[in-house]
């Protein structure tokens, strides 16, 4: 009778030990890049997008206080994966102050290999805006920063 036990917890510990080294031989996937960070002003007097605004864009906003931005951060890894834990922080400045922070767990990844983030920026931005977007939760941290001139005054 004193057997029977013993033989349960004998298989009862190979069983979990084989599940965990299972787990433990799940390999995570690579490390994740941020490829671009696009910004598309939105007019909110005539409700229309606005060509892209690019790193050799010349234009700045002064005094155009219904501009809003709408940012898409693209993350490129390998397709069909996904990490719990692998997130995108996007911070972003208007001068020295916060206009806001997001952190959001990244999706799986599509048959290309891209996860696209969208953010909305609202309206009524008086100073310079950095845009700063860093992959967090995995080995190499990724980053890419953009700026877009607003001014406000008489």
């Amino acid at each position: 009778m004193k057997t029977l036990p013993r033989i349960l917890l004998v298989v009862s510990i190979m069983i979990l030990s084989s599940f965990t080294f299972t787990f433990a031989q799940e390999k995570k996937a690579p490390d994740y890049t941020i490829s671009s960070v696009k910004i598309i002003p939105f007019n909110s007097q005539n409700g229309k997008f606005e060509d892209e605004y690019t790193t050799k864009s010349e234009r700045s906003f002064f005094n155009e206080l219904a501009i809003s931005l709408f940012l898409t951060v693209e993350i490129n890894g390998e397709p069909g994966t996904f990490e719990v834990g692998r997130k995108i922080e996007v911070t972003v400045m208007e001068g020295k102050k916060v206009k806001s922070k997001t952190v959001e767990q990244i999706g799986l990844l599509g048959d290309g290999g891209k996860f696209i983030v969208p953010i909305w920026l609202y309206s009524s931005m008086c100073d310079d805006i950095k845009i700063t977007a860093k992959i967090i939760g995995q080995k190499t941290v990724s980053t890419k920063s953009r700026s877009v001139p607003f001014l406000c005054g008489e």
